[in-house]
């Protein structure tokens, strides 16, 4: 595909891709291969990726979960291979050098985050796809039944946004699972005029009501969506 960045909200595509852990790294087909964790890790350099004994060059997806502030100058080159880069909110400084930006570029890489994040002013001036990161929802956790159901706005390139459920319950034996997720697709102009509370009355039910509409990433999702599309 072509360089592309949105010349406004159009960039509201969305992607299928969860995020598994705070920090991680998957592998070619976008799935987790080899994984670690590092909850209290606010910074991430050079010297993490290579003291954790992985090969930089077997993965085109880096995940920036939740609690990295910073991605520091020299980690985004030690990935030849990139095509993906995933940021939270919680990230603050995206280190990019020339050789950094000339790899991206080379890779038509996308880039996934929150409005106005450093990935998406990043997208902006490297001309590359942006796309906005999936917003977890919420979780409902029935305990009588030894169920739960987990929510996620997902949004992908090209393709209609849609809500994804993963539905787990206790099987029949100790250490068995049950469940099945389903996808439901949006329009793509799903959030015109809805802050969380009117998306909360439309969108889901009552076990999930009142999480939703507490979400402050989907309030400040659908703020910024709408004020971009009140200035075209």
């Amino acid at each position: 595909m072509a360089n592309y960045y949105p010349p406004s909200d159009r960039g509201l595509y969305f992607d299928d891709g969860f995020i598994p852990g705070p920090y991680t790294l998957h592998g070619a087909n976008l799935f987790a291969t080899r994984r670690w964790d590092c909850e209290k890790l606010l910074s991430v350099s050079t010297k993490d990726i290579i003291s954790a004994g992985v090969k930089p060059e077997e993965y085109r997806t880096l995940v920036l979960g939740k609690g990295i502030k910073e991605i520091q100058p020299g980690v985004i080159e030690l990935f030849p291979n990139l095509l993906d880069l995933i940021t939270e909110p919680d990230l603050q400084e995206l280190g990019c050098t020339p050789k950094a930006e000339a790899l991206l570029k080379r890779n038509d890489a996308i880039l996934r985050g929150s409005f106005n994040s450093p990935a998406e002013k990043l997208a902006k001036k490297l001309g590359l796809r942006f796309i906005h990161k999936n917003i977890f929802l919420s979780r409902y956790r029935d305990r009588e039944h030894d169920q739960s159901t987990e929510i996620t706005l997902c949004f992908q390139y090209q393709e209609p946004p849609f809500f994804w459920r993963d539905d787990k319950c206790s099987g029949i034996s100790a250490g068995n699972t049950g469940g099945g997720t389903v996808r439901t697709d949006l329009d793509e102009d799903f959030y015109v005029g809805y802050d969380a509370e009117r998306f909360a009355d439309d969108y889901v039910g009552a076990h999930h009501y009142e999480k939703v509409r507490g979400n402050q990433e989907l309030a400040a999702f659908l703020a910024e969506a709408n004020r971009r599309l009140k200035k075209r």
